[in-house]
């Protein structure tokens, strides 16, 4: 080891015979040209050689330097990949989840920290989009609505949908006469504007067919107040349809699973007794076979599947 010039010359020599140039060199090494120049003629004085051929606008490498070039250039490379999968195993592993806007913000989010207290080896990298998750993109875990086949993945059901008005408490007291479902269309509805629907997967839900798929075989209502349905306002994300109904702004539709915690802890309340229970849009767990036994991918479907367990009751 004794034998071994500077280390920092040698570094400033792989780059400029690399480059082929003392100025490329500088710019890479953010130092001058004139340092370069420095760190190899101490260099040519060490090994008393010289490592280039000083031409007009460039420079090249002598025997001498070609093979100097080879030994640094490789044992650099060697020394960067080494230091990578260091760090790459330092690093957390993160689990890539992708979810829609709505699921992650009003479900997900408000339980990380349950989930970060039970499982701190889960990292996850959170991916929000307004459909479901190409399975052609190999992507590692998500939660979707509806289940398109596919042999790389394995799935879980999760829940499905139960849709019904919700609305302030402070609304209701002030509107009394909110009494059936004939009462409640003659106030502020709010609603999810058409593009909102248009992802893969995803049939509209809005006043009008939620009115519809009632069980009209118990009640005539539905058919009289889908007469009167003109919505007051719409969104184009159900959080800021959410947002203001809780603003008392008027009564939206709300997914069971997105409102449960306000229904629970008294933000929000049902003006009405109906829902309508739509079975056949169920949502699913799906994570990529190669990764089912992976550690923090167990953790987090069981985590996912106890969580939602009260809405598969």
């Amino acid at each position: 080891m004794r034998h071994l010039p500077s280390l920092t010359g040698l570094r400033v020599f792989e780059v400029a015979a690399r480059h082929g140039s003392f100025k490329l060199a500088a710019d890479e090494l953010c130092v001058t040209q004139a340092a370069v120049s420095r760190q190899i003629r101490q260099l040519e004085e060490g090994f008393a050689v010289d490592l280039f051929l000083r031409g007009h606008r460039k420079v090249s490498l002598t025997p001498a330097g070609k093979k100097l070039y080879l030994s640094t250039h490789n044992a650099f490379a060697d020394i960067a990949k080494t230091s990578q999968e260091i760090q790459s195993e330092s690093l957390p592993n993160y689990l890539n989840l992708y979810a829609t806007s709505s699921f992650s913000r009003l479900w997900l989010v408000p339980r990380l920290p349950q989930l970060r207290k039970l499982h701190p080896d889960i990292h996850l990298q959170l991916t929000s989009l307004e459909q479901n998750p190409n399975m052609a993109d190999k992507f590692e875990a998500g939660i979707t609505l509806g289940l398109e086949k596919s042999e790389l993945y394995e799935s879980d059901f999760l829940f499905s949908e139960v849709i019904f008005p919700v609305c302030t408490p402070q609304l209701l007291a002030e509107n009394p006469d909110i009494v059936n479902l004939d009462c409640l269309i003659q106030h502020s509805l709010l609603e999810l504007d058409s593009k909102f629907w248009q992802a893969k997967w995803w049939q509209p839900v809005d006043w009008a067919t939620w009115l519809l798929q009632l069980d009209q075989s118990e009640q005539d209502e539905p058919k009289k107040a889908l007469k009167g349905v003109t919505p007051d306002m719409m969104f184009s994300h159900f959080p800021m349809l959410l947002d203001a109904v809780l603003q008392g702004v008027g009564i939206g539709l709300g997914w069971q699973h997105l409102v449960q915690d306000m229904l629970d802890d008294g933000r929000l309340v049902r003006p009405v007794p109906d829902s309508f229970k739509a079975i056949e849009r169920k949502h699913y767990f799906v994570c990529r076979k190669d990764l089912v036994d992976k550690p923090e991918m167990v953790h987090l479907r069981d985590w996912l599947l106890s969580q939602t367990a009260i809405f598969r009751h």
